[in-house]
Formats: structure tokens, sequence, C-alpha cells
């Protein structure tokens, strides 16, 4: 037995019947995602710099592809305006792709401890969200160098990036069902989240996507998370109603398939783990 697997029966064993349900599935996210932020850059040479250097290095190539293609920023310079679509997107995908493989790379646990299996993917984004952290000190440095004015639309971010972690735990826990019975799932993500950049305002703004179109793009869940940040971190405003109230329902309607479908699916993941 790992050791991993070792701690959480142990301290499974020791909650009371009464709690056991929900102290043990807090027991057991808190320790993978300590695992999972500790063990994610061992053997790096850079370490938690990559945690820097992903968006950094995405905004300084869409930076330059600016200068061969006229691309929109509503007024923002691009440096902010790039970097703070890029912000919520690289969690997303990060997230998404840490989620795939979530059940697989945990048999072990899954085999000899019953428990919830929606912990696995939760935990590989609850843990994306230390990379997000890191991520943000720069946006935060670019807000200072160009002067960018705050104000009481900050507030808005605790549910922003609520929105944000349950979009992709939506998208991931579809991933990880799916994936652990056909491990294409999981290598077709990189595609699917490559081909999704490109339908969402990450590296354009929204008022370039024609007027008769805008509706049906804001179906898109990451739309309004996107917009949101950018009006709170760059204008200084709340974020729009309508990206943001589609985010909100579009959101919950793909967690309300894909978690259901997780569930079902998880029934057979000892059959084939």
């Amino acid at each position: 037995m790992s050791g991993m697997t070792q701690l959480i029966k142990s301290e499974y064993i020791n909650v009371s019947p009464r709690s056991r349900r929900h102290d043990q599935f807090v027991t057991v996210l808190r320790a993978l995602v300590i695992r999972d932020v500790t063990s994610r850059y061992r053997r790096s040479s850079l370490g938690m710099w990559w945690a820097f250097l992903q968006p950094l290095i995405l905004m300084l190539l869409f930076n330059m592809l600016r200068g061969f293609v006229n691309i929109p920023s509503d007024g923002i310079p691009y440096i902010l305006f790039s970097y703070s679509g890029l912000l919520p997107w690289t969690f997303f995908t990060n997230s998404v792709a840490a989620c795939g493989p979530s059940i697989t790379t945990n048999a072990e646990i899954i085999k000899k401890i019953a428990l919830p299996r929606e912990v696995f993917p939760l935990a590989a984004v609850t843990a994306t969200l230390f990379d997000f952290m890191m991520s943000s000190i720069v946006m935060a440095l670019l807000m200072i160098y160009y002067a960018v004015p705050i104000g009481l639309a900050l507030l808005w971010l605790p549910a922003l990036i609520i929105l944000m972690g349950t979009a992709a735990f939506a998208v991931g826990i579809l991933i990880a069902g799916l994936g652990t019975f056909r491990k294409d799932f999981i290598f077709a993500t990189p595609f699917l989240t490559q081909a999704w950049l490109f339908i969402t305002p990450v590296i354009y703004p929204l008022s370039s996507v024609p007027e008769k179109w805008q509706s049906l793009y804001m179906l898109n869940p990451m739309v309004g998370v996107i917009e949101g940040f950018r009006s709170v971190l760059l204008k200084a405003q709340s974020p729009a109603l309508e990206p943001l109230a589609l985010s909100v329902i579009m959101t919950a309607i793909l967690l309300g398939i894909s978690w259901p479908l997780f569930r079902k699916l998880s029934d057979y993941f000892a059959d084939v783990l």
C-alpha cells in the first residue's frame, strides 16, 4: 500500500461515523491537493516558475502575432488585454487536462477505499488554483505598471473564480469519466481546448464578434468568465450582465449533464482500473 493510500485510509478510519462522509471527502481532497501541488514541479529545474512562464510566453507570442495581424483590444494595451484573458483561460485548460487522468492515476486508492470518485477531478482543479494564484502576481504587476485604476468591482473576483473553477470541473469531470474507459478522450483534450480557444475572447474582444452572432457565441461558458475578469481588472466595472448570466446558466447545464454521467460511469471504474 502506497504512503498516500495508507494516509487516506488511516485518517478515514479515525473519522466518527456521524460525520464520516463529509470529513472523509475533505480529508482526501486536502491530501490529494497537497500531493499534486508539491509533486507538480518536482525534478523540474525551473520549478514553480513554470506557473509564471506558461501564460507569460503565450502573451508574448500573441503580442508578436499582433505585429502581423490587426487584433483589436478595446483601447486597452494589448499586453494587459491578452494576459487578462490568458489568466483564466490557462487555469481552465490546465484544470481540464489535469482532470482527464485523475481517475486512472489514483487507481490504487479507488480500488482500496470506498469514497466519492468526484474528489479526484475536484482535487485536480483545486490544485491548479495554485498556478492561477502565481500567475495572478504577474497580472498585478502589469496593472501597477500601467497604472490601472481599481475599485469596488474587484469584489466580483471571488465569484468569477468560483464560476471559472466550476466550468473547469464541469468539463474536466466529463473527460475524467469517459477517459477512464477510453484514453482517446484524454489524448483529444489538448486539441479540444486549442479549438475552444478560437471561439473564446482570449486574444480578441467580444466586441469584435458580429452582433448577430454574439448571443450564440456567449453560450460558451468561458465567454462570461473572461469578459468578467477584464471588466473587473482593467475597467473597474462590474461584469456585463448578459454574458455573465449566460455563463452561469451554461455552466449549470453542463454540470447537470456531466456530473450524473460521471457518477453513473463511476460504478464501473473498479472493473477497468
